[in-house]
């Protein structure tokens, strides 16, 4: 009877030698392919999409908002177009739409998204931003309310923690309605990831600015 129990005491044990260390291996092999598999090209429209893109617009906007031009950029040879449309547009109440990598990037070495934008008239870009993937948006990133103006003008939107983003599918999303019931058009060129290495002290500013901001409005 003891020589039973024994057996099947090794038994046990060895199954569980095995589980710990497939359970090891497997962890590893994640590990792997998580920080290794996927590129870290910043790059989102330079001329051009990067490869592996899709424009994907949202259901209720005006699914032909987006087009190339050749004629209006800031640099190189082409930039993206976005026309708005007018308040009762059959086609669209608004443009917007997400433009997605299917296998995802990633971007943990960069620290901000970056493009030049202009517009036709003066207006306000409602949002943009990245981490729109259809996915669950874990780590939506989003710029409200943007100033736009009919000169070329760079805007930054910091990455709050790019530790995160090893498998980043969403690239670049945005959304934007007529501005007082009217369309209008802005463009975007040099659309692109970077390290700009300066986000961090950005970054204190905007919270020394928001503390200040709260410390006033209370007194």
């Amino acid at each position: 009877m003891k020589n039973i129990k024994f057996i099947y005491l090794k038994i046990t044990l060895l199954f569980g030698l095995i589980f710990t260390m497939t359970v090891s291996c497997e962890r590893d092999l994640s590990e792997d392919v998580e920080f290794g598999k996927f590129g870290t090209s910043g790059e989102v429209f330079i001329d051009g999409f990067s490869g592996g893109l899709s424009y994907d617009p949202f259901g209720d906007s005006k699914l032909d908002a987006f087009s190339v031009d050749s004629e209006v950029k800031y640099s190189g040879s082409a930039s993206m177009r976005f026309d708005v449309p007018s308040f009762g547009d059959p086609l669209g109440a608004y443009a917007g739409a997400t433009f997605r990598d299917a296998s995802g990037r990633n971007l943990t070495g960069y620290d901000a998204l970056t493009f030049w934008v202009k517009a036709s008239q003066a207006a306000t870009l409602n949002e943009v931003g990245f981490g729109n993937d259809f996915e669950g948006n874990k780590y939506l990133a989003t710029l409200n309310n943007v100033p736009l103006t009919t000169y070329w003008q760079k805007i930054i939107i910091p990455i709050p923690d790019a530790s995160k983003l090893h498998q980043e599918k969403g690239m670049f999303w945005y959304a934007e309605g007529p501005e007082n019931g009217f369309g209008y058009t802005f463009w975007i060129d040099d659309l692109k990831f970077e390290k700009l290495g300066t986000i961090g002290n950005l970054n204190r500013l905007l919270l020394t600015v928001k503390t200040l901001y709260k410390t006033l409005t209370q007194e």
